[in-house]
C-alpha cells in the first residue's frame, strides 16, 4: 500500500504474514487490504531497503514493513474524486454539472500530465464539491506553499529596505477610486463597500508621516470578466514610498522586490515548482543575463509592435491603451529580441491611467506611470501619484471624476490638510 504525508511525500508499505502470525497475521493482512483509500492511519513498522527502487512513491530507496496499523478515521468506500484525478489539470472552468462519482476507486496514481494514462480529469465544480481531495493533491499543496513563500519574500525584502507594514481596511464607506466595479452590501442602516484597492490608504500613510509602507491583504473587484487574469477576490501585494529625486526610484524598488521573489522561489521552492510543472508544464522563466530589467517607454513598445509585430498591430497608436492580444504579441517580440520574460513599459498615455497618476511635466500626454510584464501579460501597475491638491482636482475633472463625490472628497481633503511629499508605488496580485 502507499502511505502519504504532507505535500508529495509518500512511501511504499508492506504487510506480510508469516507462519507464526506474529507480528503480522493473515487476518491482519486481509484487514489492511480492506482499508478504504484516503483513510487516516497511524502505523508502526521497520524501515528496509526494497528489492528494486520504488517508482510509484516519492521515497524510492526505502520501504516500510508494517507491524501495527491503527485506523484513526475511515474514508468512505467510494470517493467523489480520486487523488489521481485531483492531481491532474482541471478539465474546464465552466458552470456545467459536476462529473459523476467515480466507481471502483482502488488506485492512487500520480501520473504527471502528458503521460499516457486513463485517469480522468475533473471539472472545477467537481474539485469544489470535493474540496478535501482537491487540497490533498500534491499540486494544490505545492501552489499553496509557493504562495506563502512569495508573501514572505515580498515582506522580508521590503522590511530590509526600511518599509513599514500596515493594514488597510477591507470594509469601506464609499467606493474607492470612484469606480463602479465594487461589491456593495448593507451596513446596518447604511451602505458599505468591499475595498477595490488599498491605494488611498497607502497614500494616507505617506501623508501621515511614513516614508515607506507596504501591505498584504485581500482586494475585491466586482468584474464579471471570466478571464484567467481577472479575479473577484485576490491577495494584493502593495507598496508606497516617498520620492526624493525621481519617480524611477519606485521602479528600482519594484524591480528589486520582484527579482528577489523570482530568485527566492527558485531557490526555496524547487521541489514545489517541479511538482506544479509535472501537472501544468511551463518553460523556464527568462531573465536578462546582466541582471538589469529591460525598460521601454510605452511609445517604444508600440513602435516595436508596428515594425516587427503581426500585421494586425501595424496601426497601434501611442495614445491608446494596449490590448491583451497586443501585450502577448509584444511579450513574444521582447523574448526573441531581448531574451527576457520580465520587462517594464514606462510613460503610459494619460488616457490609460487613473486620476491620481501624475502627468509628465515635460509632456502632459503621458504619465509618470508604468506596467511590469511577465511573459507578455501585465502583472503590476505603478508610478508617481499627484501630491498637490489643486493639481489633483484638476486631473480628476479632466478624467470626468467629481472631486466632491463620496469617498473622493475625503481623499482630496487629505492633501489639503497637510503638505504631502512626492510619492509613488505599485501593486501586484499574489495570484
Amino acid at each position: 500500500m502507499e502511505l502519504r504525508e504532507e505535500g508529495n511525500w509518500s512511501i511504499q508499505a508492506i504487510a506480510a504474514a508469516n507462519a507464526e502470525g506474529a507480528p503480522v497475521s493473515r487476518q491482519m493482512v486481509k484487514w489492511i487490504g480492506g482499508v478504504n483509500p484516503e483513510s487516516f492511519l497511524v502505523v508502526v513498522g521497520t524501515i528496509a531497503k526494497p528489492i528494486e527502487p520504488v517508482t510509484s512513491c516519492k521515497v524510492s530507496n526505502y520501504e516500510l514493513h508494517l507491524t501495527k496499523v491503527y485506523l484513526r478515521a475511515a474514508a468512505p468506500p467510494v470517493l467523489g474524486m480520486t487523488l489521481a484525478a485531483s492531481n491532474r489539470p482541471i478539465a474546464n472552468f465552466s458552470d456545467e454539472a459536476p462529473a459523476a462519482v467515480e466507481e471502483g476507486v482502488d488506485k492512487l496514481n500520480l501520473a504527471p500530465s502528458g503521460e499516457a494514462t486513463a485517469i480522468p480529469t475533473a471539472t472545477m465544480l467537481t474539485h469544489l464539491d470535493n474540496i478535501a481531495m482537491h487540497r490533498r493533491a500534491p499540486v494544490a499543496q505545492a501552489i499553496a506553499d509557493i504562495r506563502m513563500e512569495v508573501k514572505d519574500l515580498f515582506r522580508s525584502y521590503l522590511k530590509a529596505k526600511g518599509f513599514k507594514e500596515f493594514e488597510p481596511p477591507c470594509l469601506i464607506g464609499a467606493a474607492s477610486e470612484g469606480g463602479a466595479n465594487v461589491f456593495r452590501m448593507p451596513y446596518f442602516e447604511k451602505e458599505a463597500f468591499l475595498a477595490q484597492s488599498p491605494q488611498f490608504y497607502k497614500q494616507y500613510e505617506i501623508a501621515g508621516g511614513r516614508k515607506r509602507v507596504f501591505s498584504i491583504g485581500p482586494v475585491f473587484r466586482a468584474e464579471n470578466s471570466n478571464t484567467p487574469r481577472h479575479m473577484t477576490e485576490f491577495t494584493g501585494l502593495d507598496l508606497e514610498m516617498e520620492i526624493r529625486k525621481d519617480y524611477h526610484e519606485v521602479f528600482d524598488v519594484l524591480e528589486g522586490v520582484l527579482l528577489h521573489i523570482f530568485s527566492g522561489i527558485k531557490e526555496r521552492c524547487a521541489e514545489q515548482i517541479e511538482t506544479v510543472r509535472s501537472v501544468y508544464p511551463s518553460e523556464d522563466f527568462l531573465l536578462p543575463e546582466d541582471g538589469k530589467v529591460l525598460r521601454l517607454t510605452f511609445a517604444e513598445g508600440q513602435k516595436l509592435l508596428r515594425e516587427e509585430g503581426p500585421a494586425e498591430f501595424k496601426g497601434v497608436r501611442d495614445d491608446e491603451d494596449m490590448s491583451t492580444a497586443a501585450e502577448k504579441a509584444l511579450g513574444r517580440l521582447v523574448r526573441e529580441k531581448y531574451h527576457t520574460d520580465f520587462y517594464v513599459l514606462d510613460k503610459f498615455p494619460e488616457s490609460a491611467r487613473p486620476f491620481y497618476a501624475k502627468e509628465d511635466p515635460t509632456n502632459p500626454e503621458v504619465t509618470n506611470a508604468m506596467d511590469m510584464f511577465i511573459r507578455g501579460q501585465e502583472v503590476l501597475s505603478g508610478g508617481q501619484r499627484i501630491n498637490e491638491p489643486e493639481e489633483l482636482k484638476a486631473r480628476m475633472i479632466k478624467k470626468g471624476v467629481d472631486p466632491n463625490s463620496g469617498g473622493l472628497k475625503e481623499y482630496v481633503e487629505v492633501f489639503q490638510s497637510v503638505g504631502v511629499p512626492p510619492h509613488g508605488g505599485g501593486g501586484i496580485g499574489l495570484e
